[in-house]
């Protein structure tokens, strides 16, 4: 990884098992160690920023961070800071992993628009409830397989609570499985975190065995900044999301890559890839209060 070639190992191996070597090579200026000026104002808008990040025991976890517009301040390109604000409450399961030197991953992601912004950095500061961030990297990501959806109202406050957990998969979890679209991966290579968006038809995601899941890799940008930082450490989180209920079930174990096989159970999109993620622990919050989404049109780049 240098300045000139922003990709680790992991990545280019993955990159070049799958052929897609060239492409990446192409498109990896637009991977840079500050936030494109062009998505300054459009991050100040967002109530949600979605954060990839190691917990205790190794465990990668995915969840959402909630605020009112402008909450996420990115007034130095290099640095953004993220206000916890008291009235937008998360579970302390959250918040203890939010320690400073921690890598951390963050996508800032609008569903109504399908715009999505990455921003991947080094905990620098946490002074009460805030957060400062030392940005490594930022780049823009496609709209492809992202559910439009719109905030319902105006949300002032949320409240998030714990439901349960476990390792084996219940008929709760599983139908929570079968019914999302939506879900956000934490993956973690050279302490550099990374959260990324996976979307398509409902239950494109599928439960196999009691504490697996399987996981299609459909047709993206040719980076492979997931499923290379999964060859490089096979561990991986991940936050499952019903937006109608509320619910966000979070999964966290190891991870297997499959290339060039079609699952019977599955539909890679013509990719012929997809990941394995054995659970080691899961746990399963709902939002009570707050932040409620219409779901809209599905993208017809769907598989």
């Amino acid at each position: 990884m240098t300045n000139s070639n922003p990709f680790h190992q992991g990545e280019l191996d993955v990159q070049k098992s799958v052929g897609e070597q060239v492409i990446a090579s192409r498109l990896n200026k637009l991977i840079q160690n500050f936030i494109p000026p062009r998505a300054l104002d459009f991050i100040r808008l967002q109530p949600v920023i979605w954060v990839g990040i190691e917990g205790q025991g190794g465990f990668l976890w995915s969840f959402p961070l909630f605020g009112s517009p402008g909450f996420i301040n990115p007034d130095n390109k290099k640095q953004v800071e993220i206000n916890l604000e008291d009235n937008y409450s998360i579970p302390d399961e959250w918040r203890s992993t939010l320690q400073k030197g921690k890598a951390i991953g963050c996508l800032v992601i609008d569903f109504s628009t399908r715009r999505r912004v990455r921003i991947n950095g080094i905990i620098q500061k946490v002074s009460n409830n805030n957060l400062q961030i030392d940005i490594q990297e930022s780049y823009p990501n496609c709209p492809k397989y992202i559910r439009k959806r719109e905030i319902r109202g105006k949300s002032e406050f949320c409240e998030v609570t714990f439901e349960s957990s476990g390792i084996e998969l219940n008929e709760q979890t599983k139908s929570i499985i079968d019914g999302s679209d939506t879900a956000f991966v934490a993956s973690l290579a050279l302490n550099r975190a990374d959260i990324s968006h996976r979307g398509g038809e409902s239950g494109f995601i599928k439960h196999h065995f009691p504490n697996k899941i399987l996981v299609p890799d459909y047709k993206g940008n040719s980076i492979f900044n997931t499923l290379g930082n999964f060859k490089a450490n096979p561990q991986g989180g991940m936050v499952i999301v019903d937006f109608t209920l509320g619910y966000y079930l979070h999964l966290s174990g190891k991870i297997n890559i499959i290339f060039d096989k079609e699952p019977s159970i599955l539909n890679t999109g013509g990719t012929n890839r997809f990941w394995e993620l054995e659970i080691h622990k899961w746990y399963l919050f709902q939002l009570k209060r707050g932040f409620k989404w219409n779901d809209l049109d599905f993208l017809p780049h769907n598989p």
